[in-house]
């Protein structure tokens, strides 16, 4: 049996469902992990990847991931979220590809949306040299399908 294709959504404690993911859409099976607690933000890194590898195991293909932000901006908050978004695109990389948006609602300010696209802008690098679509959502606005060097200076 073939492995269909999964989508895997990341969500930080206090962050809510991205309003432009449609749940029940095309995407395949669906997998949520979703910090519960606020507790450690590293806590989530472990959480993830021990629902990654149950997944594998069990044959699911994750060919998207969406990892939601909670919009803050504390160096502990901000480590852990980089090394959580690095880990997915890793994975993604490593499976041959796919999609990964990085979410955080526009009410949380531009502060955290800024915080959202320095992390894209960060792994743009890694994720074109790997076949792995990278892009950003704001509150249900997409970001323009531009490279994002000029994204971000238009």
């Amino acid at each position: 049996m073939k492995a269909r294709p999964a989508t895997l959504v990341v969500i930080e404690f206090g962050a809510s469902w991205p309003r432009w993911l449609n749940p029940s859409g095309d995407r395949g099976d669906l997998a949520v992990v979703a910090q519960h607690y606020a507790g450690p933000p590293t806590d989530l890194i472990t959480q993830v990847a021990m629902r990654v590898t149950r997944l594998q195991t069990r044959g699911w293909q994750l060919t998207s991931m969406v990892l939601v932000s909670n919009g803050r901006a504390d160096a502990p908050t901000a480590a852990a979220r980089s090394i959580l978004a690095r880990g997915l695109l890793a994975h993604l990389a490593s499976s041959g590809g796919g999609s990964f948006v990085l979410s955080v609602d526009s009410f949380l300010g531009r502060r955290a949306e800024h915080n959202v696209a320095s992390l894209v802008a960060a792994l743009e690098p890694i994720a074109l040299s790997s076949r792995v679509e990278l892009r950003s959502e704001y509150c249900g606005t997409q970001t323009p399908e531009l490279p994002l060097a000029v994204t971000l200076t238009a």
